[in-house]
């Protein structure tokens, strides 16, 4: 096998889609993968701005962020928006976590990685919301 160059890896830029299909529910749900960036932005958004601590309601809605990032239509344009958070939230929670787990492994993330990031850190505290001198 080649090593990659520049180019090569250039090329890895383009997303990749995904559907699921949620048995018994009788619908197939397209999802996308993340960037960088969006990976990145997806976790940090859950630490609060004085870096000490991971915000409950951000970790709450953790599930229904990622959902949002990644359900795309036929088209590959996002089916949600994040003003539809809450909407999600009344998913049905087999269906949601269905997808959820689906996005997950997708986008490379370990099962877990959140948890395990609260578990295993001493100096992470669960804020109730950052504070106004964060």
């Amino acid at each position: 096998m080649k090593i990659a160059n520049r180019s090569a890896l250039i090329q890895l830029c383009q997303r990749r889609y995904a559907e699921i299909e949620l048995s018994g529910v009788g619908v197939v749900v397209r999802i996308q993968s993340l960037s960088e960036k969006e990976k990145s932005d997806y976790e940090t958004v859950l630490i609060s701005k004085n870096g000490r601590g991971i915000l409950k309601d951000r970790l709450a809605d953790a599930t229904r962020r990622l959902i949002a990032l990644c359900v795309v239509d036929e088209n590959d344009k996002p089916v949600f928006s994040s003003e539809d958070l809450t909407v999600i939230s009344e998913m049905d929670s087999l269906v949601a976590s269905r997808i959820y787990e689906a996005c997950q492994e997708h986008c490379g993330f370990n099962r877990g990685d959140i948890e395990t990031a609260v578990k295993n850190s001493d100096r992470l505290e669960v804020a109730e919301e950052d504070s106004p001198t964060d």
